[in-house]
């Protein structure tokens, strides 16, 4: 496989823009194509080596299913959508292309790809597979290959509960009437931090995450868990006192075992940044 164009579809938008000029950056001629370009999907398809969908996953469906008989064997068709089951089957079914799903685990404000974890999710061939891996690996990004639906399983967990959780603190504090501003001279950095993670998704793209929760068919099994959890602790520490509490604590505390010293040490230093 010989890459010398790459052509992403949605290249306006922030990823695209951002994977632009990640891919010019290496050395790769780059054209894009969107809403309001003279270049088409459909160009782009006929004229690069490398096709990438950077759309949302129902329009990267569609997308795909008008352009895929366009590619040829010898080219290479990926996407930057946050599930990947139904995107890569989709790009297998109506391509017969290379195909490798990818998932950037970092938002277009990040300054660089060094230590940034990147899913790989590989759909058909190996060539191609190699040459994306290879790119990103070389970047210094942290590369590692899940297959599709074992991704969006784990995507629900780190993904979906995330956000349902700075969801919910957030509409918890509205029926409170307590904007984080007015809480600030009386909160702990902790509670600073979790109001800022929670302020950032706000600031950002509504439908994006309205589809990272409401869309991966596997949150509602982790939600189930995570409902149960919530009731556990209540009894827990709410309703069956102070020892019965501590023994619960101390349980969790001894599943996350060694963990519990590393992410002390490491939030203190981020909290001695922020905070100093």
């Amino acid at each position: 496989m010989i890459i010398d164009k790459i052509g992403i579809i949605g290249g306006k938008g922030s990823m695209g823009v951002w994977f632009k000029n990640f891919f010019e950056t290496t050395g790769y001629d780059v054209l894009i194509s969107d809403l309001d370009t003279e270049i088409t999907n459909k160009d782009l398809a006929c004229e690069c080596s490398v096709v990438i969908l950077s759309t949302p996953i129902d329009a990267a469906i569609e997308i795909v299913s008008d352009i895929g008989h366009l590619l040829k064997k010898e080219q290479l068709l990926m996407d930057f959508c946050s599930q990947k089951e139904d995107i890569v089957n989709a790009m297998v079914k109506y391509s017969k292309s290379e195909v490798v799903g990818i998932h950037p685990m970092f938002g277009p404000f990040t300054d660089s790809i060094k230590a940034q974890n990147i899913i790989l999710c590989p759909g058909r061939g190996s060539t191609g597979f190699s040459w994306v891996k290879n790119i990103f690996s070389m970047a210094g990004a942290k590369v590692t290959e899940f297959d599709p639906a074992d991704h969006d399983r784990h995507m629900a967990l780190v993904q979906g509960l995330t956000h349902f959780i700075a969801i919910s603190m957030a509409r918890t504090l509205q029926k409170m009437d307590l904007h984080p501003n007015e809480a600030f001279s009386i909160s702990t950095p902790i509670f600073r931090i979790n109001s800022d993670i929670m302020g950032r998704l706000f600031a950002q793209d509504p439908d994006l995450y309205a589809t990272l929760v409401g869309e991966n068919r596997y949150v509602s099994e982790v939600l189930d868990l995570f409902f149960d959890s919530i009731a556990e602790t209540r009894r827990s520490i709410l309703d069956g006192g102070h020892d019965k509490g501590v023994e619960f604590l101390k349980d969790i505390g001894n599943f996350l075992g060694d963990y519990r010293e590393i992410a002390l040490n490491r939030s203190s230093k981020f909290l001695n940044i922020l905070f100093e």
